[in-house]
């Protein structure tokens, strides 16, 4: 590993890449090998991601959050990490918070970079995540407290979250009531709580549900 500036420059950090969507892995891909970091393989499933982990046993896998129906990047993660505890790793996800993709999602594995796709304008910026992710890995020092995650939500509670997603699937208080086990004045409650939490104003009951779901498409890279 050499300095560039202030840039990190890498040819010996074997990386997976995990993306389902086939131009963004073709063009992460292809950053990534142009910034000198080896790229022994990519996957566009999970199922594709384990036979090229297995194959290539790479250094860092650099993997979105969202893969589809089936297992998430976290997932992937902590599996790999089990398997190799010096394993590097970086995700690279439109969501702000892995929270907003789905209910009880596990936490992030130690030592993973978390960045958000909409704020990385240079490659450098994934390329010193993975010097860094390599390096507190082989290292030991994995903090417990993933660094890089984003702080924009994350004083939102789990309940609050799960209400935010669901107000933006268009759900009506009495349905997302009957979802939870509570009652629909529960559910006011929340929701109440989460337009104060993101400052969204005062309003009728429609339009704070408007407000909020915009909230939620920006949050998690569904709209600019």
């Amino acid at each position: 590993m050499t300095e560039r500036g202030d840039t990190l420059t890498m040819s010996n950090f074997r990386t997976l890449v995990i993306e389902d969507d086939a131009f963004t892995r073709t063009s992460i891909s292809g950053a990534l090998t142009n910034a000198q970091v080896d790229v022994v393989a990519t996957a566009g499933s999970a199922k594709a991601a384990v036979e090229e982990f297995e194959k290539h046993n790479p250094d860092v896998i650099v993997a979105d959050l969202d893969l589809g129906f089936g297992p998430t990047g976290i997932d992937l993660a902590r599996t790999f990490r089990i398997r190799k505890p010096t394993l590097g790793v970086v995700m690279l996800t439109s969501y702000s918070d892995p929270r907003l993709l789905r209910n009880n999602i596990p936490d992030l594995p130690p030592g993973c970079e978390y960045l958000v796709k909409s704020q990385v304008h240079e490659i450098d910026v994934v390329a010193n995540a993975i010097a860094r992710s390599v390096a507190s890995a082989k290292s030991g020092m994995l903090v417990s407290k993933s660094s890089g995650l984003p702080s924009a939500i994350h004083g939102l509670t789990e309940i609050q979250i799960e209400t935010l997603r669901l107000v933006s699937e268009g759900l009506t208080n009495s349905e997302i009531a009957k979802q939870r086990f509570v009652s629909e004045k529960a559910v006011e409650q929340t929701i109440a709580k989460i337009a104060k939490a993101l400052s969204i104003p005062q309003a009728t009951n429609q339009n704070q549900r408007v407000h909020i779901a915009r909230v939620y498409f920006r949050l998690s890279g569904q709209a600019r």
